[in-house]
């Protein structure tokens, strides 16, 4: 589509257009350019900068739209839409804006020429929200969006491409010549057409006309202005929907997400009538929100209680409801628990560093090695037995494949997320990876479980040094994991310590309260993640039993704990077992079973004095 075009003759532009014209004369038309106008306008410099308003006006047209058929305009001449009598002329004459809804003529290979318009959408405009006098009144932060006397469809509208037909026909390409030189048999010159047009237009059509995350960028040009929401008392729907999961589906390249027009217009209705939510055929009226929702092309199976879930839903401006208060407090349990052990690890990173040395760690690393030195001493120095090693790393395989799952729909708007996705064969496989990776971790916990009812088990059946046995209760007590107010006392001991506040280092058992700490913690986690994954894996049943703003709260509760439970493994456990001087490059403790050395005696010495007491000393003089 071109504007007006004037070009005083002494001008650079001028100087270009004179020789032109004797070329004009001569140059073969392009296919569907019978004017020749392609002569000048394929050139991507041509383009005129007014003085006074420093509007840059570009006149380039593809020549490539016009000769490879990508566009329903593309077999139109330029004077179908815009005035001969105005174009004809070098330089132009002052160019009418082009009326969208004028008549234009289609030619065919037959030689007849049919006739087509857009006539019947403003009059379906003028029964939809977007009516003539409302799309005049809109202001926006950038002033009117259209000059005087343009059309109303460049609201919405720009030149029109049709889609990559294998979006709709998968098979298109390996097909699609077979299929043109069949029906070119009888439609090559008994019943002709331009059947590879045809084809790509009906394709195009069988799938939306733009991508979502386009889609919404049309919308946004007045339903996330500023000034266009202050006039009109509506909040920002454009960025509340980028924020939901079809938005950000959309962001990662997932073009079958709901889009906008997938609840603002009835399913098979034409886009041009769309209604407001009070009106009662309107497909976003509370008596058919349901519906859209429904459609075979979303949740089929899904029940009418589905509409309560808030699509538009925008925790930074709904003060006072469920979903911001659930938010709140995970963000402050996130700074309740990440902020203590964070501030732990750098204090202890500060005291490696510039902390003392104490007498007293000489002859706890002089015991250990003696009790490393003997069979029985270093089996029981053990911390981690064959079965826990593998069940620890079966949990961290698949903590990394639902992080790198998962995460990109937090993040969606960054480039390294729509990455990640496509590396797992886009948003469909990645989720699927998501949901399977997510089920297994829960049948690990349960296997997990199983496991220390086990072992409660045989510990409940032992006998104490009096020959009673010790009882589901105090075996249950007294399971290894729980934090117990002497971990508690130790930790604020252990902080002192850091601080310099308190000279000798605590001691601690087999497991550390930071230990304790990370595993409770993932029980907690893998609870509430499982909980609320289910939920909304299986939306289309749970509807059927759960009101749908149960999914707003699993949505939060999911992504804000997934966050929690990432930061608390990538920063502070990473470190640990990682990073910390004690055990970098990586400790063995999770593959051999063996703690280093340090660590052991700086962290783990009770359980070394423990070891110590239980195997005979002379045993240990004679291993010496």
């Amino acid at each position: 589509m071109k504007s007006n075009l004037r070009l005083p003759l002494g001008s650079l532009p001028g100087r270009i257009v004179i020789p032109a014209l004797v070329l004009l004369l001569c140059a073969p038309a392009f296919a569907d350019d019978p004017d020749n106008c392609l002569l000048c306008h394929r050139y991507r410099g041509l383009s005129r900068l007014e003085g006074q308003t420093s509007k840059l006006h570009i006149f380039f047209v593809d020549p490539e739209y016009t000769v490879s058929r990508r566009g329903a305009h593309s077999r139109l001449g330029c004077t179908d839409c815009h005035e001969r009598a105005e174009v004809s002329v070098i330089p132009h004459k002052t160019v009418t804006p082009v009326d969208c809804a004028r008549q234009c003529h289609l030619g065919s290979p037959s030689g007849f020429a049919r006739t087509f318009n857009h006539a019947n959408i403003p009059r379906m405009l003028s029964q939809s929200v977007h009516t003539a006098d409302t799309l005049k009144k809109a202001q926006t932060t950038g002033g009117a969006l259209l000059e005087s006397g343009q059309s109303e469809c460049l609201y919405c509208h720009d030149e029109p491409s049709f889609r990559d037909p294998t979006r709709a026909i998968p098979s298109f390409s390996a097909v699609a010549p077979r299929v043109f030189d069949r029906c070119e048999i009888c439609h090559a010159e008994k019943v002709p057409a331009d059947i590879e047009y045809y084809f790509q237009h009906i394709a195009s059509r069988l799938q939306p006309a733009r991508p979502p995350v386009e889609l919404a960028q049309v919308c946004a040009v007045c339903h996330s202005d500023p000034t266009f929401m202050k006039a009109t008392e509506l909040p920002d729907t454009v960025t509340s929907f980028m924020r939901s999961f079809h938005g950000k589906a959309a962001l990662l390249g997932e073009e079958t997400t709901a889009n906008c027009l997938s609840c603002h217009v009835t399913a098979g209705e034409n886009v041009h009538l769309m209604l407001g939510p009070k009106n009662p055929r309107s497909s976003v009226n509370e008596q058919h929100i349901a519906d859209s929702c429904r459609s075979s092309a979303c949740h089929p199976g899904a029940d009418k209680s589905i509409a309560a879930t808030s699509v538009h839903l925008d925790l930074p401006t709904s003060h006072g409801t469920p979903e911001f208060l659930l938010a709140l407090a995970f963000i402050v349990l996130t700074l309740l628990t990440f902020g203590p052990s964070a501030a732990l690890v750098l204090l202890d990173l500060f005291q490696v560093t510039v902390g003392p040395k104490h007498h007293a760690e000489t002859e706890a690393h002089h015991v250990a090695r003696r009790l490393l030195r003997t069979p029985a001493g270093r089996e029981q120095l053990k911390r981690f037995t064959i079965s826990q090693r593998f069940q620890h790393w079966l949990l961290a395989l698949l903590f990394i494949l639902l992080v790198l799952t998962g995460f990109p729909m937090k993040f969606a708007d960054r480039s390294w997320a729509r990455s990640l996705v496509m590396a797992f064969g886009g948003l469909q496989a990645a989720r699927r990876v998501h949901h399977w990776a997510g089920l297994a971790l829960l049948i690990s916990l349960v296997g997990h479980l199983v496991y220390v009812a086990w072992g409660l088990r045989r510990h409940a059946r032992s006998r104490t040094e009096t020959g009673e046995e010790v009882g589901y209760l105090s075996a249950f007590i007294s399971l290894p994991m729980w934090i117990t107010p002497t971990d508690v006392r130790k930790t604020m001991q252990l902080l002192a310590h850091l601080l310099f506040l308190r000279k000798d280092k605590p001691s601690f058992g087999r497991f550390s309260p930071t230990e304790k700490f990370e595993y409770l913690g993932v029980f907690w986690g893998t609870i509430l993640l499982g909980m609320t994954g289910i939920l909304l894996w299986g939306a289309q049943i749970t509807t059927h039993f759960l009101s749908g703003r149960v999914f707003n709260i699993a949505t939060i509760a999911h992504t804000y704990e997934a966050f929690l439970a990432a930061i608390h493994v990538g920063i502070l456990h990473i470190y640990n077992v990682i990073l910390a001087p004690k055990v970098f490059p990586l400790s063995l403790a999770t593959l051999t079973g063996d703690t280093p050395i340090e660590k052991l005696v700086e962290e783990h010495s009770d359980m070394v004095d423990e070891v110590a007491h239980r195997i005979n000393p002379p045993e240990m003089e004679v291993r010496e």
